[in-house]
C-alpha cells in the first residue's frame, strides 16, 4: 500500500461538529475547517482541495468592510470619528486637510503609520493620546503640509477600539466640499473601491447646494450610504424635527430618494465626551449609540452574510470537484488492468488536447493585452491633446486680456492652480473607465474559454470511467480582500522657474505677448506632458500586474487540475500492482469519505441558499 494509501485507511475520519449558537459566520468557517480535514486525511491527491478550502477559510477570517466618512467643513466630521474611536486623536482642524486619507483599523496598541511617496514610512507608537495628535496633524493638516508638499501618500492609524475590532475601518477623507475641489474629485474616484460610505451634515447651516451635488454624486458611486445629522444638540426638539423634515424634503425632492432611508440625528459632541467620561446613559442620549449598532449590524452582519452566501458557493463546488476524483480513484481501483489503462490512454489523449487550447488560450490573452495597451496610449495621448489645447487656450486669454504684463504670470499660476486639478481628475476617472472596462471584458472572456476546458476535464473523466457527474452552475466571483487605494491627487501645476515678463515689460507690446504666449506654452507642454504620462505609466503597471496574475491563475487552474485528476488515476493502477490485496479496505474507506463529503457538501449549499436580512 503507498503513503497515501495507508493515510486513508489508518485516519479517523472527522466529526461533524454542533453549530447550535453559533452565526453564520462562525457556522461556515467551522465547515471549512471540516472538509479542509477531510481533505487532508484523504491525503496529498487532494492538496489542490485543501488549499482552495484553506484559502476560502483566510477570506473569511480576514474580512474586512471600509466605511469611508464624508462631510464638508466644519459639520463635525473629526468628532464624530473621534467619538466612535472613543479619544480625542483627530484633529480638528481650522481648515481644510490636506489631500491624504487617513485608515484607521484595529490594533491592539496604538501605531501611526505615515507613508510617503518616495517609498519610506515613519511610525509613532505612544499611548500618549496628546503625543499621537500632534503627530497625524503635521501630516494630514493644510496648515502643517500644505499642498503635501512633505509628500505623504497615506495615513495608516491602528487602535483598539470595539468597533475596529468588529472588521469595520474607517477612512477619513479629506477637503470634501472644501476650497480644494480637486481633493472632492480625488474622494470621488476613491469611493467605488470602498463598501459604504458615511454622510455627515449639520442643522447649522442646512445642507448646502453643494453638498447635495456630492451626495448625488455619492449615491452613484457607493452602494450603502449611511445619512447623519449631527450638532442637535444646538437644537430644541421642535427645532430637531423641523431640521429632519426638511433634510428628507431635500432628499426627495434633489435625490429622488423618499424617506425610507434613515437618518440618525447625533451630538458627536456629547458623545465624545460620554466615551472620555464612561458616561453610558449621555451616549444613548447623544444618538450615537444608535449610530454605532448601525454600523455594527450592516458591517458585521449584513454584508458578512453576502460574504458567506459567496464562500459557501465555492466551497460546495470545491467539494463536488474533490467527490469527482474520489470516485474515480475508486472506478479505477475495480475496473480490470487492462481495461483501465485503456481508459487511462484515452484520458491523457484529452488531456494533451486540452494543452494545446490551454496554450491558444494563453496566445489570445497576450493579443488582448497588447490591445488595452493600445488603447491605453491612444486614450493617453487624447488626453494630452485636450488638456494642451484646453490649458492653451486659458492662458492665452489671460495673456491677451492682462494689460500689465507684470500681471500675467500670477494670473496664470493661479488659474492653472485651479484648473489643472480638475481637468487631470476627470482624465484619470475617463482613462480608468475606459481601460477597465476593456480588461473586464477581456477577463471574462478567457475566463470563460479556460471554465469551459476544465468542465471538459472533468466531463471527460466522468463519462470516460461511467461516473456520475453533475456539473455546477459557475458561482459569483468571490470579492477580492483589499485595502482601498487612494490615487494622489496633486497634479504637478509647476512651471518654470524663469519668473515670466521682466525681459517683456522693456519690448513693444505686441512682441512681448508673442514671446510671453510662446514661452506660456512651453510651459503648458510641460505640465500635461508630465502629469500625463503620470497617469498613463501609473495604469501601464495597474494593467500588466492584472494580466500576469490573471495568466498564472488560469495556468494553475489547468496544470492542477489536469495533474490532479491524472494522479488519481495513476495512483490506483499503482495500488492495483502492488498492493492488490488492500483494495477492499482501500475502497471501504473511500465510501465513508464520499458520505462525508456529500454531507458537507449539503450543509454548504444549505449556507449558500439562506436569504439575506435586511437590517
Amino acid at each position: 500500500m503507498n503513503d497515501h494509501d495507508q493515510k486513508i485507511v489508518t485516519n479517523t475520519l472527522p466529526t461533524q461538529e454542533t453549530t447550535a449558537g453559533k452565526t453564520d459566520s462562525q457556522e461556515l468557517l467551522s465547515k471549512l475547517r471540516s472538509s479542509r480535514e477531510l481533505f487532508e486525511k484523504l491525503g496529498d491527491e487532494w492538496v489542490q482541495e485543501q488549499k482552495f478550502l484553506g484559502d476560502l477559510e483566510s477570506r473569511l477570517i480576514s474580512a474586512r468592510f471600509h466605511l469611508a466618512v464624508l462631510g464638508q467643513f466644519k459639520r463635525g466630521k473629526s468628532t464624530l470619528l473621534n467619538a466612535l474611536l472613543g479619544e480625542k486623536l483627530l484633529p480638528s482642524a481650522v481648515v481644510p486637510l490636506t489631500s491624504i486619507p487617513t485608515f484607521l483599523s484595529w490594533g491592539q496598541k496604538h501605531l501611526i503609520k505615515i507613508f510617503f511617496t518616495d517609498g519610506s514610512v515613519k511610525e509613532q507608537a505612544t499611548e500618549s493620546h496628546d503625543e499621537l495628535s500632534a503627530f497625524l496633524e503635521r501630516y494630514v493638516t493644510e496648515s502643517n503640509n500644505a499642498n503635501n508638499h512633505l509628500g505623504v501618500e497615506r495615513v495608516e492609524v491602528a487602535h483598539p477600539s470595539p468597533l475596529l475590532q468588529k472588521g469595520v475601518i474607517l477612512i477619513d477623507t479629506p477637503g470634501i466640499g472644501s476650497t480644494l475641489q480637486h481633493n472632492t474629485e480625488a474622494t470621488l474616484n476613491f469611493l467605488p473601491q470602498c463598501d459604504g460610505a458615511l454622510f455627515l451634515i449639520s442643522a447649522d447651516p442646512p445642507i448646502t447646494q453643494v453638498e447635495i451635488e456630492f451626495l448625488r454624486e455619492v449615491h452613484s458611486r457607493v452602494a450603502q450610504t449611511i445619512l447623519i445629522l449631527n450638532k442637535v444638540d444646538y437644537l430644541s426638539n421642535d427645532d430637531q424635527q423641523s431640521a429632519l423634515t426638511f433634510f428628507k424634503k431635500v432628499l426627495n425632492e434633489q435625490l429622488g430618494l423618499n424617506g425610507e432611508e434613515p437618518v440618525f440625528c447625533v451630538s458627536a459632541k456629547r458623545g465624545l465626551k460620554a466615551r472620555l467620561e464612561g458616561d453610558d446613559t449621555l451616549w444613548v442620549d447623544s444618538g450615537m449609540s444608535q449610530l454605532e449598532d448601525r454600523l455594527t449590524r450592516f458591517f458585521t452582519e449584513e454584508k458578512s452574510q453576502a460574504l458567506n452566501i459567496a464562500v459557501a458557493q465555492k466551497a460546495a463546488g470545491i467539494l463536488n470537484d474533490g467527490l469527482l476524483r474520489l470516485r474515480l480513484k475508486r472506478r479505477s481501483l475495480i475496473l480490470p488492468l487492462e481495461d483501465l489503462e485503456e481508459r487511462l490512454n484515452i484520458f491523457n489523449q484529452t488531456l494533451e488536447e486540452t494543452e494545446k487550447q490551454r496554450i491558444m488560450a494563453r496566445d489570445l490573452l497576450k493579443g488582448d493585452r497588447r490591445r488595452v495597451q493600445e488603447t491605453l496610449e491612444s486614450e493617453s495621448a487624447n488626453i494630452r491633446k485636450e488638456t494642451r489645447d484646453r490649458l492653451s487656450g486659458l492662458t492665452e486669454e489671460v495673456v491677451t486680456t492682462t494689460s500689465d504684463i507684470g500681471l500675467m504670470e500670477g494670473k496664470i499660476q493661479a488659474l492653472l492652480t485651479e484648473v489643472v486639478p480638475g481637468l487631470f481628475n476627470d482624465a484619470q476617472t475617463r482613462l480608468s473607465n475606459m481601460v477597465d472596462h476593456q480588461v473586464e471584458k477581456a477577463l471574462n472572456t478567457q475566463q470563460e474559454k479556460v471554465s469551459s476546458l476544465t468542465e471538459t476535464i472533468k466531463r471527460t473523466a466522468a463519462k470516460l470511467f461511467e461516473i456520475p457527474y453533475t456539473s455546477r452552475e459557475r458561482t459569483p466571483a468571490l470579492e477580492i480582500s483589499h485595502q482601498p487605494y487612494w490615487v494622489d491627487s496633486n497634479w504637478n501645476i509647476t512651471t518654470s522657474p524663469i519668473p515670466r515678463g521682466l525681459l517683456e515689460r522693456f519690448m513693444p507690446r505686441g512682441v512681448a505677448l508673442r514671446r510671453l504666449k510662446n514661452l506660456w506654452q512651453e510651459d503648458v507642454e510641460a505640465i500635461v506632458l508630465r502629469n500625463t504620462e503620470s497617469l498613463r505609466w501609473a495604469k501601464l503597471r495597474s494593467v500588466n500586474d492584472i494580466f500576469q496574475r490573471f495568466t498564472k491563475d488560469l495556468d494553475d487552474q489547468l496544470e492542477k487540475l489536469a495533474g490532479a485528476t491524472k494522479e488519481v488515476i495513476q495512483t490506483a493502477h499503482n495500488h492495483r500492482l502492488r498492493h492488490s490485496d488492500s483494495t477492499e479496505t482501500l475502497l471501504t474507506t473511500l465510501d465513508q469519505f464520499d458520505n462525508q463529503i456529500i454531507i458537507l457538501q449539503k450543509s454548504f449549499d444549505d449556507i449558500s441558499q439562506r436569504e439575506l436580512v435586511n437590517f
